[in-house]
């Protein structure tokens, strides 16, 4: 038989198996997920028998990892005669589909046998599915992350199936902090499920700060129903502020934690984008910094406008309420209507301002205004131009403000660079809309070179022309 042939014309395996009873086949060189003793079990539901000897009536040959010599003679010999020969994947990844997933669980169960178990979970043909179940059944040999070198191969295999590192990044896979990494970047509340009962691995950060598994696990919103319940379980105090900032504790966790009048717990409570209105009027009564903190981080509506202004008074609304970026438009309406001047000024900076009110504050008189507008980023580079030409010329600070706006138009950046201005050079070499010809000559001055570099339209363009990217 023609050598191509041998492979182009070659059945699938498993209907090639169906057809060949009471045959034999060759396994050369080594298996990698299953033991020989697992394969020839396997075999014998098609009534194949596995062998290791050249012999006469060989109809297949399965070629393994690591032949030797030997091994390498025989395989082309038998593929000469036209003998099919198979990957020992092929056969490895049939195995795997046709794996019992409730048999395999139930018999580490009775009998813990932690070198199958890790050939198991480094199968990477197995589901999902199976392999998170087989995850939840590693006992741990050290108490920290690749300390173990079975340990080590486990958290790779987790890494390596659920971490998408790209191309370049393969390292992460060898390394502890990409656990954390993990957590952080997937969405499959399966993962983080099957993590909950791990050991509270502690990853170590920069600048002496560390962070725990739990508390990881405990901030991700993709945190299903038994995961939350596990974590609160632990009653550790890091975990349940985590927790108290998740809407995935819903509306009974959160009623839960208010019911503790913890002071760490209520601060941890308005973060949490889940709150009902009730629950934002309780904590507002619970200190000023408390509905502070609500001001600036959650939604707000007229109810909860209304809510804070009689905390605080309308005369001393707090400046993180003009930053917050969740404002509802009729909110924006009431206090452009009833805060006070030093307020609106602030709240013109917002990036959420809605555009009707933009366009109404731009014709304002007020130059402080103007010069808020100038520097938000969400403003039309229109409105922009617009408000130079009422005011850019007459006052240095709207200029600043729009030499370094993201929004503003190029023609009016360039124009700020012809200038010489030191403070709007400053400003150009900072916004990344700035024009590349115009950055390229920035940072040739001593003065602006810090600037461009840390600029991120100037470090993308110099990694893609050094290959980086």
């Amino acid at each position: 038989m023609n050598e191509n042939r041998n492979y182009k014309e070659r059945e699938n395996l498993e209907s090639f198996l169906q057809k060949v009873q009471n045959a034999a086949v060759l396994l050369l060189g080594s298996p990698e997920y299953f033991t020989e003793e697992e394969i020839a079990r396997f075999l014998k539901r098609y009534e194949v028998k596995l062998t290791r000897r050249a012999e006469e009536g060989i109809v297949a040959v399965l070629e393994g990892r690591r032949m030797n010599p030997a091994e390498e003679t025989v395989s082309e010999s038998l593929y000469a005669q036209g003998v099919p020969h198979y990957r020992i994947a092929e056969l490895e990844h049939l195995m795997s589909e046709k794996l019992g997933g409730r048999e395999v669980l139930m018999s580490l169960k009775l009998g813990y046998d932690a070198k199958r178990l890790l050939r198991l979970i480094e199968n990477e043909y197995l589901a999902d599915e199976l392999f998170l179940k087989l995850l939840k059944l590693w006992r741990w040999e050290s108490d920290e992350l690749m300390e173990g070198d079975f340990d080590a191969r486990i958290l790779t295999a987790l890494l390596k199936r659920f971490l998408d590192a790209g191309n370049y990044e393969s390292d992460v896979y060898y390394s502890p902090v990409s656990l954390l990494r993990l957590i952080r970047e997937t969405e499959n509340s399966a993962v983080l499920e099957a993590l909950v009962d791990w050991p509270d691995f502690t990853f170590r950060q920069q600048r002496d700060h560390s962070i725990t598994l739990h508390e990881a696990l405990a901030s991700h919103e993709a945190l299903d129903r038994r995961s939350v319940e596990s974590l609160r379980r632990r009653k550790e105090a890091a975990v349940d502020r985590a927790l108290a900032a998740n809407p995935a504790i819903g509306i009974q966790g959160i009623e839960s934690y208010l019911a503790r009048h913890d002071g760490s717990l209520d601060e941890a409570l308005t973060a949490n984008p889940a709150l009902a209105t009730e629950h934002f009027a309780e904590l507002a009564e619970r200190g000023e910094a408390v509905a502070e903190t609500l001001a600036a981080f959650q939604w707000i509506d007229e109810e909860r406008l209304e809510i804070i202004a009689r905390h605080f008074g309308w005369e001393n609304l707090p400046d993180a309420l003009a930053e917050n970026p969740r404002i509802d438009p009729k909110a924006f309406g009431g206090l452009l209507a009833k805060a006070p001047e030093e307020f609106r000024r602030r709240l013109a900076a917002n990036p959420a301002l809605p555009l009707e009110f933009v366009e109404k504050l731009a014709k304002s008189d007020d130059e402080r205004i103007l010069e808020a507008l100038a520097s938000n980023p969400a403003v039309e580079g229109a409105i922009l131009q617009k408000i130079r030409e009422r005011f850019g010329e007459k006052t240095e600070r709207i200029d600043e403000a729009l030499a370094g706006n993201p929004s503003t138009p190029a023609e009016l950046l360039e124009a700020f660079y012809v200038t010489g201005r030191e403070a709007l050079l400053a400003a150009l070499a900072a916004n990344p809309s700035t024009p590349m010809e115009i950055l390229h000559q920035l940072k040739l001055d001593f003065r602006f070179y810090p600037l461009v570099s840390q600029n991120p339209t100037f470090v993308e363009r110099a990694n893609f022309e050094m290959g980086m990217r």
